[in-house]
């Protein structure tokens, strides 16, 4: 008897520190920066997509730069025309630094959209060589209406 009132208080114990014991969080996995490619954002007149973003070599002499090309679709959901461009977005670098349009590239897009009408541009960024991440703001007065987590692709 002393034998089995031993043997289930060992049982009881042993179900007891398993059941009070925290479960493991850690993880192998690598977790993935956010990337908000395809997001839509509404603003009063304008809807905004990202719709895809590439690195290219840097325009200008600096070497410790390269180009971030945003690709975009911005659709007038207004009754009148709007305008929208590059110079309208900026880029925040995880470096905590924030840039502006590349002025020198002339193919930045910037236009009149008809009322109801779709355009497609880009924006070209220059930004530092070793920027991982950036958060990219539709900014056109300098008061920040839209934003997108975005993941630097490699050249």
């Amino acid at each position: 008897m002393k034998k089995i009132s031993l043997l289930l208080s060992a049982v009881a114990l042993t179900i007891g520190l398993v059941a009070c014991g925290t479960p493991d969080t850690s993880s192998n996995t690598i977790e993935k920066p956010k990337n908000e490619i395809g997001k839509t954002v509404e603003t009063a007149d304008l809807d905004i997509q990202v719709v895809s973003t590439k690195s290219g070599y840097a325009e200008s002499d600096d070497k410790d730069k390269k180009m971030f090309i945003v690709d975009m679709k911005i659709r007038n959901t207004s009754k009148e025309e709007s305008g929208a461009g590059a110079a309208d977005f900026e880029v925040k670098a995880d470096n905590g630094k924030t840039y502006k349009v590349y002025g020198l590239e002339a193919k930045n897009f910037g236009t009149a959209i008809a009322a109801g009408k779709t355009i497609e541009g880009k924006g070209y960024y220059e930004i530092p060589e070793a920027t991982k991440k950036v958060t990219f703001y539709y900014a056109p007065t300098g008061k920040k209406l839209a934003q997108w987590q975005l993941t630097v692709p490699a050249k």
